[in-house]
């Protein structure tokens, strides 16, 4: 069962660590800066190239992705990284044998990218032709655009990606600065899984902890607030022509700041089961998708922030929009999704799930992570099956009936191009 203790480790990096009786160890080096921190950093996308240079070389990792993600591959580990708006991260998995080994190209990683000009202007195409490949995609293009419609001239109202005239205009520069605008230990936090004694942990991470600057930066220890959202535009449509075939269609509805606790965003969690538990035979893709046949893969989506966030339904279409919406208000109406049978089911999949939560390394630090990114804090398996379970069935059909449409806002990416 995921249990994470919270360890104070060294120069104050806090440490989320669990013991597991497996060969694998896997970490996840957080750094609580993302692209909502682009615009003072250097302009829209800024912060992404942070996911993508450091594997071309570092300070004492000089070779590029042979000395740096090939170093743990070899071993028949992996290495990945990401960029929120709030947040980067970098993780490994890798054997017990050579944990040590792969913490410090982490670190490294993280800390001290050497930020080249030609490893920058090679990096710059793949990041260009990753922008590309987003943007051809009508699903991914709709959520590259979203956070603008939402959220406009806020610095949570953009993409992580950015633009491909704003990445062509950045500059080893602005990288610079970039870096030294958000990283930091300050801003570092480590989750660490698996079979290490505590003492070898501690002097590990104390070594590789060096190869962090220590700027002179706010702490962030958890995502960090950007300033209240712009007001949510309750009881509209708004409609955006694309050249796509086809649409992709948003039934959204927010959700509060974090300061107002994590009690809204746990019954949203619980409704995304009512709407999504049993797979394809939930009731979203039995009526989205075998009963009307409407789209192939309609889902319920959730993105919060420490300043608020939005849930709810979302699917690409060649259907009318229209449909899709009525289908979406027709599912939200529906008695079967307040009835105690499918409620116990929906107990039974969140119960399951929990009890699968077997030891598996990647899998405890993924969850941690994420628990303290949409939470602000990492919520143990224990505490979140006491909340998720005893929430009553009143409860969830009071949830329900306030999904009214003068709360919601639907967003439509209508495909305008041609259906081959």
């Amino acid at each position: 069962m995921i249990d994470f203790e919270l360890i104070t480790g060294p120069n104050g990096v806090p440490i989320y660590f669990q013991r597991l009786p497996v060969n694998t160890v896997s970490m996840n080096w957080l750094v609580f800066v993302g692209s909502a921190d682009d615009d003072q950093a250097g302009g829209h996308g800024v912060y992404h190239w942070f996911e993508h240079i450091p594997s071309r070389g570092t300070h004492k990792f000089p070779g590029g992705y042979r000395d740096t993600e090939a170093r743990l591959v070899r071993h028949g580990g992996d290495s990945d990284a990401e960029t929120g708006s709030t947040h980067t991260s970098f993780s490994a998995n890798v054997p017990k044998r050579v944990w040590a080994d792969a913490l410090e190209v982490l670190a490294d990683m993280v800390g001290q990218p050497l930020l080249r000009i030609d490893d920058i202007e090679a990096e710059r195409e793949v990041i260009l032709q990753e922008i590309g490949e987003w943007h051809s995609d009508p699903y991914h293009h709709s959520l590259c655009r979203l956070p603008g419609l939402l959220w406009p001239g806020h610095p949570l109202g953009h993409d992580q990606l950015g633009t491909a005239k704003q990445l062509r205009a950045i500059d080893a520069n602005q990288l610079r600065h970039a870096h030294a605008s958000g990283y930091s230990r300050n801003r570092s936090v480590l989750f660490l899984a698996g079979d290490i004694e505590r003492q070898q942990l501690l002097e590990v991470v104390g070594g590789c902890m060096e190869q962090m600057p220590d700027h002179p930066l706010s702490e962030r220890r958890c995502p960090a607030n950007y300033g209240p959202l712009p007001t949510w535009q309750a009881g509209q449509t708004t409609t955006i022509h694309t050249s796509h075939a086809d649409s992709v269609v948003y039934l959204l509805f927010p959700i509060g700041p974090l300061c107002e606790g994590i009690t809204a965003r746990l019954q949203w969690d619980f409704l995304e089961h009512v709407f999504s538990a049993g797979d394809l035979g939930s009731p979203l893709n039995r009526l989205v998708r075998e009963d009307e046949r409407l789209a192939y893969s309609p889902d319920f989506i959730s993105t919060t922030y420490p300043d608020g966030g939005y849930a709810g339904l979302v699917t690409q279409t060649s259907a009318e929009p229209e449909r899709v919406l009525d289908a979406f208000w027709r599912l939200i109406g529906s008695p079967e999704l307040r009835s105690q049978q499918w409620l116990d089911y929906v107990r039974d999949t969140i119960r399951g799930s929990i009890e699968m939560h077997d030891p598996h390394a990647c899998e405890y630090t993924d969850e941690g992570s994420a628990s303290l990114i949409h939470y602000g804090q990492c919520i143990t398996d224990a505490d979140f099956a006491t909340t998720m379970l005893g929430y009553r069935d009143r409860d969830v059909s009071l949830w329900l009936d306030a999904l009214q449409p003068s709360a919601a806002h639907a967003i439509i990416f209508r495909g305008c191009g041609e259906q081959e």
